[in-house]
């Protein structure tokens, strides 16, 4: 089995104290990297919405994952540290964590500035959705025409450091917008989100090379946020 990362989207109750959330999230990534196969765990805030919480983690395989799940002692205690904090009434369906297998591995775009191989630190997380039965020959189209785009954008983008991963979702129900889809996930280093947003999104070059990641065969849609993640190692 590939090694793959776990993407986490959790809504976090807006009143809940940072300390709490930091307690709680300190708790589980130990718990998580205590676990045979998990290698790192990252986390972060969301800048487009301070309320949701990501986690990254990476195992050696999906196989390994499954096995901490199923581990009633401990996974069950897990889950029960973060209910306090979740927010139940935030709105729509809550995205079931997922599983990626992205190339490079691990995902170094991912780290934030501050963590061993990370260049810059924020991450862009670009997640384009198509069919749960997408094709093979799809999706290697996709994922080809993903990385001819990251070439063309490295040649005029401002705060791009150079660090991309790409990969698809290995569950083929991952929710959009109430619908069961695939999900081909890209991840892009920056030194600032302003870097992005400003300084690339508005460059006009960035309008000539777009329509490549609009236009993808089978895509459903789009959605983008930033991360600044903080990444816990394996000791």
């Amino acid at each position: 089995m590939p090694p793959v990362t776990e993407l986490v989207i959790l809504p976090i109750k807006p009143d809940t104290p940072d300390a709490t959330v930091s307690s709680i999230l300190d708790a589980n990534v130990a718990t998580l990297l205590a676990q045979p196969g998990c290698q790192r765990v990252r986390s972060s805030r969301v800048h487009e919405d301070p309320n949701k919480l990501r986690l990254f983690a990476d195992w050696e395989s999906l196989a390994a994952h499954r096995a901490f799940a199923a581990k009633p002692d401990e996974y069950g205690p897990f889950l029960q540290r973060m209910g306090p904090i979740i927010d139940a009434s935030a709105g729509g369906p809550r995205k079931a964590p997922y599983h990626v297998e992205f190339s490079p591995f691990p995902p170094l775009a991912l780290n934030g500035g501050g963590a061993a191989g990370g260049k810059g630190p924020v991450s862009e997380i670009l997640t384009a959705y198509f069919a749960s039965d997408v094709g093979d020959a799809a999706r290697e189209a996709a994922v080809k025409t993903m990385r001819e785009f990251l070439a063309k954008m490295a040649s005029f983008a401002e705060g791009f450091t150079g660090q991309t991963a790409v990969g698809w979702s290995v569950e083929t129900d991952v929710d959009y917008k109430g619908e069961p889809s695939r999900a081909l996930v890209t991840v892009i280093g920056w030194t600032s989100v302003e870097a992005h947003m400003k300084k690339t999104r508005e460059n006009p070059e960035f309008e000539k090379i777009i329509p490549m990641v609009r236009g993808l065969e089978g895509l459903k849609g789009i959605e983008m946020v930033h991360v600044t993640n903080t990444t816990v190692e394996r000791s």
